[in-house]
């Protein structure tokens, strides 16, 4: 399958350059001359005109990154590579890193530069392998700086708006309303103030046969559904006050790690499109989530989660309980409530034209039919050849192990900040004494978490003797002590059908 490009021309002039074979409208004609000519789609042009190659940040190279982070773009065709920066570390940075990581075909033109068949990148323009940590950290700041600014700005700069309002089309940073499913929002909020729970909005949603958001946005969705949780982010999102939330998710660019800013750190920037839902109705429908969610939740990890699905419409099937009562003497009155869980295919109310079976199976019964196969299947395995990851699997829970990977982690940070310190040497960004005092503390905690890796792997060494090592391969063929995870290793799939015929689907 041929990739489609949707490629960005980035053209560049500083104001010293009076070079008329680098004027834009000469690096518009190569760049573009060579799209037509490959047939490449060009579906957006920047142009820094005035704008030196050597500084880090102009304003529609900053664009171009946020574009690229979108996904608004796949492709970025220059001229020739100083037009992208002068800096050869920048260079380096955005050749092997930014665009690799974040699919980008790169092409320079005069430089015979295309990532897409092969990199031909002198020594003299980049340095192969002087990319170091801490300059990565930089230009990861840089960036997230950039997003910061523009969210400041009050523009919305996320691929998809929100549901309720969609982006102009003479500006696509700014939110207007979409009226077409705006009346959808204000009766979600509306019916949650009444009394509704999540639950009972999204199945009369469902019942009204409203498009969820993603079925609205043309995504393929096979059963449009409305859930509970599509609801709760809509009634929790302050989007739809008027407000842009600055700083949802912290991100780490070097470990492609994002995660979610806990509430009260968020920062809004208010008044920067249309409201849908004003500010006094959506605090009291905090308020009233605040005080339903407060109430303690019994979690219960199953054995089988996320593996059960209907053998007839291959649906997952819903894990629910119920509680019956056992009388043990009917002359004393005296009885027991008993809780039993069990997997049920729930199409049968929501969706009857799908699947009309609604049949059920307790856990405990399955749980027995699958540790049986299970066992059956690791009669037949050579366990020796899976040694190691059986080992790994079992180490996994023990908490010395735990800890010795912890130390491991903290070593390597210790040797990155080694390096960046001795980078700052280099670069003179710190005098000798500073230098050889903060050394001095990096090398002494660097010996005492050697020391330490060495007990704990010492420790763990003997924990694994012959005699521990058969009692792990016995456990693990017996399939004792099994938890999900290992589960979820072994198994691909449950497929349970309306007469209790159950066929297990295994990754092994």
């Amino acid at each position: 399958m041929i990739k489609e490009y949707k490629a960005g021309i980035y053209l560049r002039l500083s104001k010293e350059d009076d070079n008329p074979n680098n004027s834009i409208n000469s690096q518009r004609d190569i760049t573009l001359n060579y799209a037509k000519k490959n047939g490449f789609n060009v579906v957006k042009e920047y142009v820094d005109n005035g704008w030196s190659g050597i500084l880090d940040s102009r304003p529609k190279l900053n664009e171009m990154i946020v574009d690229i982070l979108r996904k608004d773009i796949n492709m970025v065709i220059v001229k020739d590579l100083s037009r992208l920066t002068r800096d050869k570390n920048k260079t380096g940075y955005y050749t092997e890193i930014f665009f690799p990581d974040n699919d980008i075909r790169f092409i320079a033109v005069n430089d015979y530069i295309d990532s897409g068949t092969r990199y031909e990148i002198d020594d003299t323009i980049m340095l192969k392998g002087i990319i170091n940590q801490s300059y990565l950290k930089d230009v990861s700041i840089k960036i997230k700086s950039v997003i910061k600014n523009m969210k400041e700005q009050g523009k919305y700069i996320q691929k998809d708006a929100p549901y309720g309002y969609k982006k102009s089309e003479n500006d696509k940073y700014k939110l207007i309303i979409d009226e077409v499913v705006v009346d959808n929002v204000r009766l979600i909020f509306d019916m949650y103030l009444k009394g509704y729970t999540q639950g009972q909005i999204a199945k009369e949603l469902t019942k009204r046969k409203i498009n969820t958001p993603k079925k609205y946005k043309g995504k393929n969705v096979p059963i449009n559904e409305w859930r509970n949780d599509s609801i709760g982010r809509i009634l929790k999102d302050p989007t739809y006050t008027g407000s842009l939330i600055l700083n949802k998710y912290e991100s780490d660019y070097m470990t492609k790690k994002v995660k979610k800013t806990p509430k009260e750190k968020w920062i809004l920037k208010e008044n920067t499109h249309q409201p849908i839902i004003d500010k006094k109705t959506f605090d009291i429908v905090q308020q009233m989530l605040e005080k339903k969610y407060n109430k303690p939740k019994r979690k219960y990890e199953y054995l089988l989660r996320d593996l059960v699905y209907c053998g007839h419409c291959k649906s997952r099937m819903q894990y629910k309980n119920r509680t019956r009562t056992k009388i043990h003497n009917k002359k004393l009155k005296k009885d027991e409530q008993i809780e039993c869980w069990y997997f049920k295919c729930r199409m049968v109310y929501r969706f009857p034209d799908i699947c009309d079976k609604g049949h059920t199976i307790t856990e405990k019964a399955l749980n027995s039919i699958v540790i049986h196969s299970l066992n059956e299947r690791l009669k037949g395995i050579k366990l020796e050849e899976g040694k190691n990851k059986i080992i790994n699997e079992y180490k996994k829970n023990d908490e010395k192990y735990k800890l010795l990977l912890k130390n491991q982690s903290i070593k390597q940070k210790i040797e990155n900040d080694i390096k960046i310190l001795y980078d700052k040497k280099l670069e003179q960004n710190i005098k000798v004494d500073e230098f050889k005092k903060e050394y001095h503390i990096l090398k002494q905690k660097e010996k005492e978490i050697i020391d330490q890796i060495e007990k704990l792997t010492k420790e763990n060494k003997n924990k694994i003797s012959d005699e521990n090592l058969a009692n792990i391969l016995r456990d693990f063929k017996n399939a004792e002590n099994f938890d999900n995870e290992i589960m979820k290793k072994l198994i691909n799939r449950i497929e349970v059908f309306e007469d209790k015929t159950v066929k297990i689907i295994f990754n092994f």
